[in-house]
């Protein structure tokens, strides 16, 4: 393990995609030295006007920094840029912070955290809530597990990313939370396509429709995202890729199967995802369940 000395208010960032560009844009401009690495150089060529300092392995990352933040996909992905060969566990210093913005199996956490502690590491599972647009405008919701001192020592980093900023728990409780704020976003969501064709399917007009359940008890933040879009007929700038809501939702549903749990709504909501994810557009908005809903309301 590297033992030099980094400069203070450096971190190294992994997973420069939508949000962890935007991220990274941030922290940038708050003074932060940015090191970044990326498995293909073609990344940076796409990020020109954000000054990261372009790091050629993760070892030359690890050694410019005691903190370290990843915004991967899946749990896999974490998995390995942590215990592969030339991975953060095996470069990072005494010392270290890892903190993961990904959104991963909750389960895994625990493994990861013990994992790096006996190394010296110290890891905070902290998935956001907010989207792209979120990022775009630090205004991501944030869920931290893990050691609350190490918490205190990135908490000032994160107000630059972020409006509601959480100490949640021991490790693996920014992981449940986050699973759960997905798994009553993308429900409420299958609900609101179901109730709106079913209103259609009377011959109501659905611009009416929106308007007064909007005025109503079911009104809620879902609904003014999504109905929109289903009145419109999916016209509007995609908000929330849907191949995203489907991997966490599906990611959910299948640790509760594994658990043992009996999620029925969780369980159609994954599979709904699913297929529209597999039937649709490549990019596209996840309130287009709307039509897979639509598509099954015979069966």
């Amino acid at each position: 393990m590297n033992s030099s000395s980094p400069t203070p208010n450096t971190i190294g960032f992994i997973g420069l995609g939508n949000m962890g560009s935007a991220m990274a844009s941030h922290l940038c401009k708050a003074g932060y030295t940015v090191l970044a690495w990326a498995r293909n150089a073609s990344t940076f060529e796409a990020l020109p006007n954000i000054p990261l300092k372009p790091q050629p392995s993760i070892q030359a990352l690890c050694a410019g920094t005691h903190l370290i933040a990843l915004n991967v996909t899946n749990t896999a992905d974490v998995q390995s840029l942590l215990f592969r060969e030339g991975g953060i566990a095996e470069c990072a210093q005494a010392g270290s912070i890892v903190i993961d913005f990904s959104t991963i199996d909750a389960a895994a956490v625990a493994n990861i955290a013990r994992e790096l502690k006996a190394k010296g590491i110290d890891y905070i599972d902290c998935p956001v809530s907010g989207g792209a647009a979120g990022a775009r405008a630090a205004t991501l919701s944030m869920m931290a597990g893990g050691d609350l001192s190490a918490f205190r020592k990135v908490e000032p980093m994160l107000q630059h990313l972020g409006k509601t900023i959480r100490h949640v728990g021991p490790s693996g409780a920014g992981q449940a939370i986050k699973a759960a704020n997905q798994m009553a976003l993308c429900i409420q969501l299958v609900g609101i396509a179901e109730a709106m064709n079913y209103a259609l399917e009377q011959g109501a007009d659905l611009a009416v429709v929106l308007e007064l359940l909007q005025a109503g008890l079911p009104a809620s933040r879902v609904l003014d995202w999504a109905g929109p879009h289903m009145v419109k007929g999916f016209t509007d700038p995609i908000s929330i890729e849907a191949h995203l809501h489907a991997k966490d939702v599906r990611m959910v549903a299948d640790a509760a199967k594994k658990q043992g749990l009996n999620l029925p709504l969780l369980f159609k909501t994954a599979e709904l995802l699913d297929e529209l994810v597999a039937n649709g557009p490549k990019s596209q908005d996840t309130s287009r369940v709307f039509e897979v809903v639509r598509q099954h309301m015979r069966d």
